[in-house]
């Protein structure tokens, strides 16, 4: 699987305050990793700007009870699937831009499926059977198709981000992942209803939070580089990461992490290309995180992160797309290897 963009790095521990670009107070320093977590949390990612499209866990055999959501996860990636392969037939012009992406869904079919275990004998009636792959209705003109088509990813990727929310943990990770993919075709998202978070795992949201400290230190270095549209979108994300910081320093009950006074970013800021490269990264960095954070045992921050994770992969395509870079090359944004494969169950 291709590389994942690594996180920003502190340059140095973060005793001292934090020095990101804001006018809210940063949070206090001396956070504990494994801190508990409120209900107090207001979710709601921030939604995507309008974006064109395609500019270019430790997994375990899922148990009886996710074998419904893995069969519409299924049902779902063949309709893709079989949606991409007409729009080709329909248009061979549009090939360069869609096979990319078809390769994208045959692998999240080939993937789910590995983790499809349905039940036997008098249990083999759970999950359902799973259709038969059906295309969606494709209108006239390659322009059109590709419209319908960004429709389709969306659908997916919000269905996906509510499977994240539904199932168990280890599985939870492989849909947010496929969702942000998704919404990286769509180059689009739309904000979750608010949500109640109970308490949860902590270390994962600190590792999250700590991206975002990360994300908005390095919007803030970039803006000065940009003029226009593209200035304003900078600044629009800027005050999003700035929001979901608070958002899940508001869900942890004991200090959260704090941001450290620098950190070492990986593209070099010297033009308004470079500047625009080094937003695609930045959230490319966040993504990991929040798949990471969708391993969590509470359902609503299993959804909150793959609703987070799409949000990051569709502002890095909106990134990509405005200097002309490909889109990302990973099937799995953010999914280590290993959780690719279903761990069998013992006696299995």
């Amino acid at each position: 699987m291709p590389a994942v963009v690594p996180r920003l790095r502190p340059l140095v521990r973060p005793p001292a305050p934090c020095s990101t670009p804001s006018s809210t107070p940063c949070p206090a320093p001396g956070s504990t990793p494994g801190a508990a977590v409120s209900r107090r949390a207001v979710f709601g990612g921030a939604a995507a700007l309008a974006l064109p499209w395609l500019a270019g866990c430790s997994a375990e055999a899922s148990p009886r009870r996710d074998v419904a959501t893995l069969a519409g996860a299924i049902a779902s990636e063949q309709d893709l699937v079989a949606s991409y392969e007409a729009a080709r037939a329909a248009d061979a012009s549009l090939a360069r831009r869609i096979d990319p992406v078809l390769a994208h869904h045959r692998e999240h079919l080939a993937v789910l499926r590995r983790h499809y275990v349905p039940g036997s004998g008098k249990r083999a009636h759970e999950g359902g059977a799973i259709p038969s792959p059906k295309a969606i209705p494709l209108p006239p003109g390659g322009e059109r198709i590709i419209a319908a088509l960004r429709k389709a990813e969306e659908r997916a990727a919000l269905a996906r981000r509510e499977d994240a929310g539904r199932c168990r943990p280890g599985l939870a990770q492989l849909m947010a992942s496929i969702g942000a993919c998704e919404s990286g075709h769509a180059a689009a998202v739309r904000p979750p209803a608010p949500r109640d978070a109970p308490r949860s795992d902590a270390r994962a949201l600190q590792t999250a939070l700590a991206a975002e400290h990360a994300a908005v230190y390095g919007y803030g270095m970039l803006g000065a580089r940009l003029r226009g549209g593209l200035q304003q979108a900078a600044k629009d994300a800027w005050n999003a990461h700035r929001a979901q910081r608070d958002r899940l320093s508001a869900i942890l009950s004991v200090p959260p992490v704090a941001a450290a006074p620098a950190y070492r970013l990986p593209v070099r800021v010297a033009s308004a290309r470079s500047a625009a490269q080094l937003a695609a990264a930045l959230e490319d960095g966040l993504v990991p995180a929040y798949v990471g954070l969708a391993g969590a045992s509470s359902p609503d921050l299993r959804y909150l992160a793959a609703d987070s994770a799409q949000v990051a992969t569709a502002r890095s395509a909106r990134w990509r797309s405005a200097v002309g870079d490909p889109a990302p090359r990973a099937a799995f944004p953010g999914l280590p290897s290993e959780a690719l494969s279903p761990r069998p169950k013992p006696g299995e």
